[in-house]
Formats: structure tokens, C-alpha cells, sequence
């Protein structure tokens, strides 16, 4: 009787273990995803819990992608069903990206990183991407700098989303020159996963197994890559022009938006407005009533209207307000000295002329109001000739400039307008009304809107009875017998016709030399001895020069020769 319990024991146990087993072989094959399952079909972690183990081997199982399969921005595109986006590779200080947009994932150092996604400094992504169609280099005056197949784009508000093979194994990096543009490539791609918008595909990259997008934001004002309640983004994929709003930001949810100037930046809660003449206003609309620090940039503070208690530079003043608007301009002043040069570039390379250097010194010392640039200012407008030249700008006074043809041109034009804005612009002071016109964008000609614009302007400046002065590179015509290095001819014909009906006078440079007279009934200077190479035998205005320009009730000019 004890042998048949026994042996009815051990049965029984046996059973049981073989029960248990095909149980736990059914939850295993039913919890198994098939080689044709995405991740979003992956068993999410709870809040309690850390990634599973389920989830590493689907990481592990994904099917390798060919990149042949897709059309150009398709890899893009389909990211999140293409990527295993449960462990996220970080470099250190990034981790609150991943926290913030990958809230789920497990964090791993983007030493260990060898496949799959990785959230990169552009430090760590500059050792990565070497020898690729996209990757970060370093300017010394601007720091980290993305590149895409022959073009550079500064500043931390670009980001790259990059997709690509190496060695065999799939990566998809988030990186830029700085965390707002970093979090803006994340951002890009979520709102790719939601839906939101497509990859355009003539702005996405592809060169064999690499697949890539440059992004630009406009809006995070902290620079910490995350978009907050009172900031407004604007994130647009980048082909080689960048966007700009130059007028309007959400600054602590108010709406701050500007005349007589540019936004150049906005950190926090301070504005940087780059004035565009002598008659800066602000409007804030929005109900917060929050206080905000204005630093206004490029003006001379002797000849302003300025509020009591602000900080006052040489070329910049600071204050804070919670006003819904505010105006700062210009005293009343009949008779003054503004000084005028052009095509201070080198003959070739990134480093500025010497005699340029002399040339920025002797006007420092002047007693000018204020500088006018007819351009020209670096070789080929690459990142690096404005390095060079940003590290010697240092003037006391403010700057007004045309474009030229050599700095307007490739990335030289992202460049430049973020450090000197629009093209286009005008401002009154005293009896003047100076009018600076892009003439170098079109092949020297102006295009309908400008033109419009330009006569808006001409019609405006009769109105207020103010003499107009007409600030191009581009001379409308070559004063030299048989000279041709100035507009078009048809629409440089149009401009002298209008700067005649409007008793204007011209400043334009681009002719190394300098010049002074009147043609067809107009007045107009060249001056283009900034330190280019001259065009010209001294005696025929061929000498490195600025020039001094006194108006009162009439303009007289007067060269100074820089030896």
C-alpha cells in the first residue's frame, strides 16, 4: 500500500511539472513576435518597470535594413517602425532629451553605442560622422558647425536627423551644432511618427546607405531643446537657404514684435535687437504682463531719446520693461557726419586685408554718427572667411550694410543674415532717408517686389519731405569710359531715372576705386578701397580709402586716403 502511494506521488508530480512546462512554452510562443512585426507591436514597459527582456530580443531579431527598398526620404520617414526605440544611446547632459521624448526608454552611454538610436553631442557625433555626407566641423570664432555635401550651417539652432549603415549594422543619429538644435530634430521626427508633416524629399540626402535631413528652429528660447509652454516653434527642414523671421518671437508667452530693427536672438527672457537705423518701436501683445530685458544693438546711444536707468556701450544699450509698447529714437539733429566705404574683402582666402584693419581704426577715430558698408565684405562667403572676419569687426559705431556679391553667395547668405538681417531696409535721420537695397541677389537686378518697395519708399521719403539716399553695391551704371561692372544695364538706367525724379542721392561701391560725380542729372559716390585689390592707377581713383559725408541743407563729400 505505501509502494502505490509512493509511485501515485511521484506521478502526480510529474504531471504537474509537464503541465507546467507546456504552459509556460504557450505564453513564451504567444508572447514571441513574428520576424514581420514592428516595435510599436512590442509589450511597452510599465512605469514601474525597466525594459524587458521580450523587448531587447525583438531589438535583436529586427530585420536589417536595406536601404535600396526605400525611396529617398522613406528611411526618414518610417524611423519609428524601422528603429528599436526602447534604448536610446546618450552622451552626457543629454539625458533630459531622452527623458523628455523618449520617456520609456532605457538610457545608455553613447560610448556602448554600436547600432540603433543615439542621441549625440555635436562633440561626440563629430567623431562618428567622420568621412560622411553629413557631419559636424568647428570654427574657431563660431563654434560647431554642421555640414551637408559642400555647405556649413552655424549656429545652435541647427539639428541632423541621419540614417545609415556601418558595418553592417543600422544607426540613427540626432545630433547639431548645440541641444536647440538637437532637440529640434527630435522633435522633427515625432511629429514625422504623428503624422504631422512628410520629409520633402528634394531636402533629404541620400548617398548610398545614408539618409539625412538638416532641421532649423526658430522659438526655443532657453536653448534646451525642449519646446515649453511659452515658447512658439517653427521647425523647417533646411535645403542649403536657412528660414528667417526677422520682426516677431514668443518671448514668456507675449508676442514681442519689432520695427526699425531684427531679432538676432532671443536667451530667456532677454531680446537682442539689431537696429536697422535710428528709430527702433516694440509692440507686445499678450496678457502676461511678464517683464522682459531688451538689449538693443547697433546704435550710437549719444544721439538717442533714452529711458532713465539703463545700461549704456559704446554701440548697444540694456533695459527691462513690462510695457505693452515702447519707441527709442533718435534726438532731432539737422547737421552731421556719416562716413562710407565698401569692398574691404580679401583678394582671395579668409584673412582680412591689413589695410583694412588700418582703414576700420582711423574711422573709429572719426567724428562720425554712424557707418554706411556698400559690401563686399569677405572672399566667397564661406563660413570661415566670416570667422576670420568677425574676429577683427570691432567697430565704434553703428554699421549699416548693402549685401555684396561676393559675401551673398552660397552659405555666405545664411550667414550673413544672421548677423546683419534683411537686405532690404530703410531709416530717416535728421533730412535724410537712407534706403539700402540687395542688388546682388538677381544677377544685379531688382526683383518686382523690390521694386515696389524701392518706390513705396522714394514716394514716402517726398511725402516727409526728406532727401533719399541710396545705399547698393552695385553702382545702376560704371562711371569709367566703357566700364561695365555695375547692374544691368536696363534696370541700372531705371534706378538713375528714379533717383533723378526724386533728387536722391547714391552710395555704392563693388568699382574698386573711388569715384565722385554726377551722371544723367544724379549725384552718386563709389567707394571701393576697403581693402580689396584695387582696379584703378592712383590718379584715376585706384587708392585705399573711406569716405566722410557732412549733410546739412546740402551733401558734401570728402575722401580720406588710407596708405
Amino acid at each position: 500500500m505505501k509502494k502505490l502511494l509512493v509511485l501515485f506521488l511521484i506521478g502526480l508530480v510529474l504531471f504537474s511539472a509537464g503541465c507546467a512546462q507546456k504552459q509556460e512554452t504557450q505564453t513564451s510562443a504567444a508572447s514571441s513576435p513574428t520576424p514581420t512585426q514592428t516595435l510599436t507591436e512590442t509589450v511597452k514597459p510599465t512605469e514601474s518597470e525597466t525594459i524587458t527582456e521580450t523587448q531587447t530580443t525583438i531589438a535583436k531579431i529586427k530585420k536589417e535594413i536595406n536601404f535600396k527598398e526605400y525611396k529617398r526620404g522613406e528611411i526618414i520617414a518610417n524611423w519609428d517602425k524601422l528603429f528599436d526605440t526602447s534604448v536610446i544611446y546618450v552622451s552626457e547632459g543629454y539625458e533630459d532629451l531622452v527623458r523628455y521624448y523618449f520617456p520609456n526608454a532605457k538610457i545608455k552611454p553613447a560610448s556602448e553605442f554600436q547600432e540603433g538610436i543615439a542621441i549625440l553631442s555635436p562633440k561626440d557625433a563629430r567623431e562618428l560622422l567622420r568621412g560622411k555626407p553629413m557631419l559636424i566641423t568647428i570654427n574657431d570664432y563660431f563654434g560647431y558647425v554642421t555640414y551637408k555635401v559642400g555647405y556649413k550651417f552655424i549656429g545652435e539652432d541647427i539639428g541632423m536627423m541621419i540614417a545609415y549603415k556601418e558595418d553592417g549594422k543600422d544607426r540613427l543619429i540626432f545630433t547639431g551644432n548645440g541641444k536647440a538644435g538637437i532637440g529640434s530634430s527630435i522633435r522633427y521626427a515625432m511629429e514625422l511618427k504623428e503624422g504631422k508633416r512628410q520629409p520633402n524629399p528634394t531636402y533629404t540626402l541620400r548617398r548610398g546607405e545614408f539618409e539625412g535631413v538638416v532641421v532649423k528652429e526658430i522659438g526655443d528660447n532657453d536653448w534646451d531643446g525642449i519646446a515649453d509652454e511659452d515658447e512658439y516653434w517653427v521647425l523647417k527642414e533646411i535645403y542649403f537657404k536657412e528660414p528667417f523671421i526677422y520682426n516677431w518671437r514668443i518671448v514668456k508667452g507675449e508676442n514681442v514684435t519689432v520695427k526699425g530693427g531684427f531679432i538676432r536672438l532671443v536667451n530667456g527672457s532677454t531680446v537682442y535687437i539689431r537696429a536697422l537705423g535710428f528709430n527702433i518701436s516694440v509692440e507686445i501683445k499678450g496678457s502676461k504682463n511678464a517683464a522682459i530685458a531688451y538689449v538693443i544693438e547697433n546704435i550710437n546711444p549719444k544721439i538717442m531719446e533714452l529711458p532713465q536707468g539703463i545700461e549704456v556701450g559704446e554701440t548697444w544699450i540694456k533695459f527691462t520693461t513690462n510695457k505693452e509698447e515702447f519707441n527709442i529714437y533718435a534726438k532731432d539733429i539737422d547737421d552731421y557726419t556719416f562716413i562710407a566705404f565698401g569692398d574691404n574683402r580679401p583678394g582671395s582666402g579668409k584673412k582680412q586685408p591689413e589695410v583694412f584693419l588700418k582703414l576700420m581704426d582711423m574711422m573709429n577715430n572719426e567724428n562720425a554718427l554712424f557707418i554706411v558698408s556698400g559690401g563686399d565684405l569677405v572672399y566667397s562667403g564661406r563660413v570661415d572667411e566670416w570667422g576670420e572676419l568677425m574676429k577683427v569687426w570691432n567697430f565704434n559705431k553703428p554699421v549699416f550694410i548693402a549685401p555684396g556679391n561676393h559675401e551673398y553667395q552660397g552659405e555666405g547668405v545664411n550667414v550673413y543674415h544672421k548677423l546683419f538681417g534683411p537686405g532690404d531696409y530703410s531709416f530717416i535721420l535728421g533730412n535724410y532717408y537712407f534706403i539700402f537695397i540687395n542688388n546682388v541677389e538677381n544677377g544685379y537686378k531688382l526683383s518686382k517686389s523690390q521694386w515696389q518697395w524701392f518706390e513705396g519708399e522714394l514716394e514716402r521719403a517726398k511725402v516727409l519731405n526728406k532727401t533719399p539716399v541710396i545705399i547698393m553695391h552695385a553702382p545702376p551704371v560704371d562711371p569709367r569710359p566703357g566700364g561695365k561692372h555695375s547692374m544691368d544695364e536696363k534696370e541700372g538706367k531705371k534706378v538713375l531715372e528714379l533717383m533723378k525724379q526724386y533728387n536722391a542721392f547714391g552710395i555704392f561701391s563693388h568699382i574698386h576705386i573711388y569715384w565722385y560725380g554726377e551722371i544723367d542729372g544724379v549725384k552718386f559716390l563709389v567707394t571701393g578701397g576697403g581693402g580689396a585689390p584695387l582696379y584703378a592707377k592712383e590718379e584715376e581713383g585706384g587708392f585705399y580709402h573711406y569716405v566722410k559725408i557732412n549733410v546739412n541743407d546740402k551733401i558734401q563729400v570728402e575722401p580720406v586716403k588710407v596708405s
